[in-house]
This record gives structure tokens, sequence and C-alpha cells, in this order.
């Protein structure tokens, strides 16, 4: 599974590109009206919370555990959203988006600092 996984995560240019393209989606669901917003919003939080989680469990990289699984809380709060036809935190989704990134960049960086690597192991050894 994970050498399937490593053809499916985008790499060099690739991974650049795929990060613009979060960028966009995310900044552009707040410019739409409500119901396309939403739908942009949370397709684009769903799919770079899938990608956050398959780097986690390839890589174990300290922050995809917090953005994935933040994002797929916002994308999954999202969906809800859409079903009861309008944003229940004002149209803030993309700010909530960016704040589950800085806490996930600050967990990393806490880990890097207290274990010397920024991969998460379950066996206790935590060398790069």
């Amino acid at each position: 599974m994970k050498r399937l996984i490593d053809r499916v995560l985008p790499t060099g240019a690739w991974r650049c590109a795929f990060f613009i393209v979060i960028a966009v989606g995310i900044s552009a669901a707040g410019q739409l009206p409500t119901t396309p917003g939403l739908v942009l919003g949370a397709a684009t939080t769903l799919v770079a919370s899938g990608y956050c989680l398959l780097n986690f469990w390839r890589c174990r990289e300290a922050h995809c555990i917090i953005s994935g699984t933040g994002w797929a809380a916002l994308g999954l709060f999202e969906t809800a959203e859409l079903a009861v036809g309008h944003s229940l935190i004002h149209r803030n989704e993309g700010a909530v988006f960016i704040a589950i990134l800085v806490i996930a960049a600050a967990f990393e960086a806490y880990w890097r600092t207290r274990h010397g690597t920024n991969a998460v192991r379950a066996t206790g050894s935590y060398q790069s």
C-alpha cells in the first residue's frame, strides 16, 4: 500500500502545484455565494485532509496528524453546513482552515524540539 501511496501523492513541482490549488480553492470558497462556496470549501478541505492523512500514514510527519484530522473535521462540518443550507460560522471556514494549519505547524515545531525529529513513531523510537 505504501508504494501505491508514493505514486499517488504529488511530489516535487506537482506538490507545489497541489498546494497552490488548495490555497486558491480555500481563498475562492469565501468569495463565492454560500452554497457553491461551501461545496468548494468542503471539497478542497477534504482533499487537503486526505493528502495529510495519507502523508502521515506514509511518512509520520507530526504536522500531518493535526492538519489531517483537523481538516477532516472541518470538511465534515462544511458538509453539515451544506445540509442546513448556510454557514454556521459566518463564512469563516477559510480562517479555520488556516488556524488548523498554524496549530499543526506549531505542534510539529514542538515535536521536533522535544524529540529531535518531525516524525511521530509508535514504537517510541524517535530517530529520523
